[in-house]
């Protein structure tokens, strides 16, 4: 049998034990009509005051000091409602009942939106990544601009706004960009056989660390990495700033300063070379030229 089924409608005698209607008077429900309209002042003031006072919490970003300040308030109106709801005659036990089956409702409900808030209490509690921060993520990279009661908000290097659910952050990895304040890429270069390796290092070294936009601390630093088909590839590792762009314009720069100290040094940048045969007799090689 089914939970509904079970579920019996209340008869007269059952809602007159719940409400004792005999005893109420108008000034009953006046009363409990001002302690309603009481709470809501009282839960506004508390959550003025505790925005003041919270904010003077360094550590405490803006989206958890609402966050507390409007739970605070929120409580103070149950409260008062419960209240309320004594004054005019109804049983606290069923009405607390009442009130906790129809949490119980709201919260399976609303579940989705409760993890998400939830998850976002624990995203402003934890030093993860905070407002100005640039982070990468599975939904995309940007500039963290809020984290609300719902989502983080960023804003990618192109510009558009892109909301994150939290409990996607939460479950997901993130990858926080700045809070180091530097971070290192990688320029593969390809010399031709042939090549004085120890030269070419040097010049690559020299070349990147004389970028402006490369840092000198850590040093530059040119390893061969792979012998291919057609070159010796090294890797050139190399510090800029950390965001997105600085990562970009660091490679573009270093690049362009590899490409000048190269012609200036005779190294050449290898790359593939294929020879094509079109099919004309005269062109195929003769027994004689092997």
């Amino acid at each position: 049998m089914s939970v509904l089924a079970q579920v019996s409608v209340p008869t007269t005698d059952q809602l007159e034990d719940f409400v004792n209607a005999d005893a109420l008077t108008f000034w009953d429900f006046l009363w409990a009509g001002l302690v309603v309209v009481a709470s809501f002042l009282l839960a506004r003031l508390t959550r003025y005051v505790l925005q003041r006072v919270l904010r003077r919490f360094p550590h405490l970003s803006d989206e958890a000091v609402s966050l507390i300040s409007r739970g605070a308030g929120w409580v103070i109106i149950t409260a008062g409602i419960i209240y309320a709801v004594t004054i005019i005659g109804v049983a606290i036990g069923p009405a607390l009942m009442v009130i906790l089956v129809v949490g119980v409702i709201v919260f399976f409900a609303g579940r989705r939106l409760m993890d998400n808030f939830s998850s976002g209490l624990v995203l402003q509690g934890t030093p993860m990544f905070a407002a100005g921060d640039q982070i990468v993520t599975e939904s995309g990279t940007g500039t963290v601009l809020e984290i609300t009661g719902r989502t983080v908000v960023i804003e990618t290097i192109d510009g558009e706004n892109v909301h994150i659910p939290n409990k996607m952050v939460i479950d997901n990895p993130v990858v926080n960009l700045t809070d180091l304040g530097s971070r290192r890429s990688t320029l593969t270069v390809g010399v031709a056989y042939g090549t004085d390796l120890d030269h070419a290092k040097e010049v690559l070294e020299d070349a990147a660390a004389a970028c402006d936009l490369a840092h000198a601390e850590p040093p530059p630093e040119a390893l061969v990495s792979n012998f291919s088909d057609h070159s010796v590839d090294f890797q050139l590792l190399f510090w800029h700033d950390p965001l997105v762009l600085d990562q970009y314009r660091a490679v573009d720069g270093v690049a362009r300063t590899v490409a000048r100290a190269f012609a200036v040094e005779g190294i050449v940048i290898a790359f593939p070379q294929r020879t094509l045969w079109w099919g004309d007799p005269d062109s195929r090689p003769k027994a004689s030229d092997l």
